[in-house]
């Protein structure tokens, strides 16, 4: 049986209640319905899709038995994952929801990709990589204060 697609990911928090308003605020996800699997957590999601799955790193006997094994006390940043991608639109928007938050961002333009990239950090040091597919961007609008841009010039030898 070959893999689909991304179903989701469980981000072990230090603050549930923290972590779950920044999905919310800051990138803009919703709370879905969640079963109650004994221990507290969220599910979040963007239209009908639950991506991002939240538990606290509070030792919980029924969560212990099935999920963090390996680390009862959770991980510190992003442990053996690098970082968690989501596809985004209207880079301008998004950028204004992260300053309206105060949460540093790095941006990365590849104009001839027509790629845009976002990089922030969520409560928990996990990377969060934006990216707005087709999107030339000028990259001058989103520097400023928490902000960092490393912008890419087209690579003249390239050819497609």
């Amino acid at each position: 049986m070959p893999v689909t697609s991304l179903n989701h990911y469980l981000i072990v928090s230090k603050n549930l209640e923290r972590s779950k308003k920044f999905y919310q605020t800051v990138l803009g996800l919703e709370l879905a319905d969640r079963p109650d699997f004994g221990f507290p957590g969220y599910w979040l999601k963007t239209g009908d899709n639950i991506c991002v799955h939240l538990a606290s790193q509070d030792p919980n006997k029924v969560r212990d038995q099935f999920l963090l094994k390996k680390h009862p006390k959770g991980t510190n940043g992003s442990g053996s994952v690098d970082h968690i991608a989501f596809l985004a639109q209207d880079p301008e928007a998004v950028r204004d929801r992260i300053r309206q938050n105060k949460v540093e961002m790095h941006v990365r333009s590849f104009p001839d990709a027509k790629l845009f990239q976002i990089f922030l950090k969520d409560p928990d040091s996990v990377t969060i990589e934006l990216n707005f597919l087709g999107e030339a961007v000028d990259v001058k609008k989103f520097q400023g204060k928490n902000s960092l841009t490393l912008d890419r010039k087209a690579d003249p030898r390239k050819t497609r």
